[in-house]
């Protein structure tokens, strides 16, 4: 048996290569051999279960560098929500800018005028926000 990373031969027990340092991956891990649905015993060649009927692409133990459709998913979702998230705080940003500025105009506060002040960096932060979930979206519409 040989290490994923460096290719030197170790021990099959082994938790660590010696050379590198890499944590190792149990032979199980790198193979689908588990029904997801029924943990039944599963072969490289099957495509179904023979116990339960669901497909190969259903099974467990995705390999190392693999993404699942489940996470792609996951990921878009999530970028779509900091999207929303982002956008909803540079509209509060702005219209408080104008808000505030409006009030700052008729009353001289130093409250109002440092409210006006920090609603720039909170826009900032809604456009990095929104725009973290644009590159988000697409990494995981590549990967999928």
């Amino acid at each position: 048996m040989n290490c994923h990373n460096c290719k030197r031969e170790i021990n099959e027990h082994d938790a660590f290569c010696g050379g590198c340092g890499s944590k190792l991956l149990a032979p199980s891990a790198t193979k689908p051999n588990v029904c997801a649905e029924c943990m039944g015993e599963l072969s490289p060649d099957q495509s179904h279960c023979q116990n339960c009927g669901s497909s190969n692409n259903m099974h467990t133990n995705i390999g190392p560098g693999e993404i699942s459709a489940s996470s792609s998913k996951f990921s878009k979702v999530l970028g779509v929500i900091f999207i929303i998230i982002g956008v909803a705080i540079m509209i509060f940003a702005f219209l408080n800018f104008q808000s505030t500025g409006d009030s700052l105009r008729t009353n001289n506060d130093a409250g109002v005028g440092l409210q006006h002040v920090m609603m720039v960096p909170i826009g900032i932060v809604g456009f990095v926000l929104a725009l973290a979930g644009l590159f988000t979206v697409r990494e995981s519409s590549e990967k999928s």
